[in-house]
C-alpha cells in the first residue's frame, strides 16, 4: 500500500487560492501527484515576509508533509532593489526551517498569467478570469513544472525515508 503525503498550497489571496486548486484539480496535475492530498489556504496579501510569517502562523502544529507558499517577487525587488536576491535566499533559508518552500513568481502571478497565456497589458481582474477559464493551457508551462518539481522532489525524499520504491 502506497503512503498518501499532505500538502498545504498557500496563495498570497484569494484569488491566487482559488487558481491554484483549479490548477491542481485539473486531471492532468492529479495523474502526477497521485500520492498526495492537498489542503489550501490563503493570506490577505503584505511583503513576502508577512505572506510567509502568515503562513507559518496558520500551519500552526498541523504536520505537512509538504507546504507550498506562493509569493510575488515584485514587492520584494521593489523594498530591496539592490538587495533582493540576498532577502530572497534569507526567506528561503529562514522560512525552510519551519517546512515551507516557496514558489516565486515572476513578478507577480498575473505575470505568470499574461506569460502562459500569450497576453500583454490585461487588467488584474480580467487576467484572473482568464487564466481560470483556460486552466488548461498551464499544463506543461514553466509554472507548471516548477511547482511539480518541488512536490516531485519532496515524494522522492520521503520515499528514499520510508525505503518506497
Amino acid at each position: 500500500m502506497k503512503k498518501i503525503y499532505t500538502c498545504l498550497v498557500y496563495g498570497e489571496g484569494r484569488k491566487e487560492k482559488i487558481f491554484l486548486i483549479n490548477l491542481i484539480d485539473l486531471k492532468k496535475f492529479q495523474y502526477h501527484t497521485s500520492l498526495w492530498h492537498f489542503n489550501y489556504d490563503n493570506a490577505s496579501g503584505g511583503s513576502p515576509k508577512e505572506i510567509l510569517e502568515q503562513c507559518k502562523k496558520n500551519i500552526g502544529v498541523t504536520n505537512y508533509d509538504l507546504i507550498l507558499c506562493f509569493v510575488d517577487l515584485d514587492k520584494l525587488k521593489t523594498d530591496f532593489p539592490k538587495k533582493w536576491e540576498q532577502e530572497k535566499q534569507k526567506l528561503e533559508k529562514e522560512y525552510s526551517k519551519c517546512g515551507i518552500e516557496i514558489v516565486w513568481q515572476i513578478n507577480k502571478l498575473e505575470d505568470e498569467f499574461m506569460k502562459v497565456l500569450g497576453k500583454k497589458e490585461i487588467g488584474k481582474k480580467e487576467i484572473n478570469k482568464l487564466a481560470n477559464k483556460q486552466i488548461e493551457k498551464f499544463i506543461n508551462s514553466e509554472f507548471w513544472k516548477r511547482i511539480l518539481r518541488i512536490i516531485k522532489d519532496k515524494e522522492r525524499h520521503l520515499n528514499n525515508k520510508l525505503n518506497i520504491k
